[in-house]
């Protein structure tokens, strides 16, 4: 099942592959303080495919904070908060804010409180690479 949507001026878009209905899906609440200010529900797994797309690659702001293992996806131009990548040896693996696909209703399981603050930097990578969406970056700009 395909799942679209962009950030709410249209400059990054986000297509979710998955084969789960929107109803059972887990959604994630990450309480570290970047997530909580943006009142961010997440959304990965490792069988679903998200392809990520820079409709206008110079509103792609990057943010990076704590451990710097991760880039947040923010759109310059609206604000919305569409994702986080981790990106390595030409792979990407993101967690998306499922509030900016266009049916985000149908995702209707409560937030799950997740707190990841007890883990070290390789600690910490090494479970993205395992629990988050394989990702696919199109005409995203170059760090």
């Amino acid at each position: 099942m395909k799942h679209s949507g962009s950030c709410h001026c249209g400059a990054i878009g986000v297509d979710l592959e998955t084969d789960g209905e929107p109803r059972e899906q887990v959604i994630g609440a990450c309480q570290c303080s970047f997530c909580r200010k943006h009142n961010a529900r997440a959304f990965s797994d490792p069988r679903a495919r998200v392809t990520l797309t820079a409709h206008e690659p110079t509103e792609l702001q990057r943010y990076t904070f704590g451990l710097n293992t991760s880039k947040q996806i923010i759109c310059r131009r609206c604000g919305v908060y569409v994702a986080m990548i981790l990106t390595e040896d030409g792979r990407a693996w993101s967690v998306i804010n499922i509030d900016t696909l266009d049916n985000r209703a149908l995702f209707s399981q409560p937030a799950k409180l997740r707190d990841y603050s007890s883990e070290d930097r390789i600690g910490r990578i090494e479970r993205r690479k395992g629990q988050w969406t394989p990702t696919t970056l199109v005409g995203w700009p170059d760090s």
